[in-house]
């Protein structure tokens, strides 16, 4: 039972930690598709983003504050799970040359269907778990209601 209770607090947490990462993305989007630059754009969007999402934004502007350039200045977020596959997304698309707009909008499509996914998955085990209590509460009142007067008339039919 530990060990579940574990995995339930360390999906939670993964939950919380990736919560806000969608809504950066889209947030980082909009402001480089308003012209800002990237480095300005991360850091305005970690300081406008609470939480875990928030500060791995944060280091992330700092290292473009000190100079670093794409995949350096990304590799803060490896810390934080859902930043670090933005960053090497990122990186990749700085190399290529691609616009960095649609890229994040797509990763940030990606990162809700992961949590809906992450979402249903929970749901569904609720589901299964819940069949054992269920059995324990009920099989006894079965039993209680259902077999124990059937038994008990058939012993008064047969002594009476």
């Amino acid at each position: 039972m530990g060990d579940a209770l574990g995995r339930a607090k360390g999906s939670a947490g993964r939950a919380s930690r990736d919560r806000g990462i969608p809504e950066a993305l889209d947030l980082l989007a909009a402001c480089l598709e308003a012209g800002l630059p990237l480095s300005a754009g991360v850091a305005i969007v970690g300081e406008a983003t609470p939480g875990p999402t928030g500060e791995a934004l944060g280091r992330v502007a700092a290292r473009f504050r000190l100079g670093h350039l794409g995949a350096q200045a990304w590799e803060a977020a490896d810390g934080h799970p859902g930043w670090a596959e933005v960053g090497r997304e990122m990186a990749r698309a700085e190399r290529s040359g691609i616009s960095l707009a649609p890229t994040l909008r797509d990763l940030a499509e990606d990162a809700r269907r992961e949590a809906a996914d992450r979402a249903l998955a929970g749901a569904r085990r609720v589901g299964v778990r819940s069949v054992v209590p269920l059995m324990v509460c009920f099989l006894p009142a079965f039993v209680l209601v259902g077999v124990v007067p059937i038994i008990a008339g058939l012993l008064a039919g047969l002594v009476g």
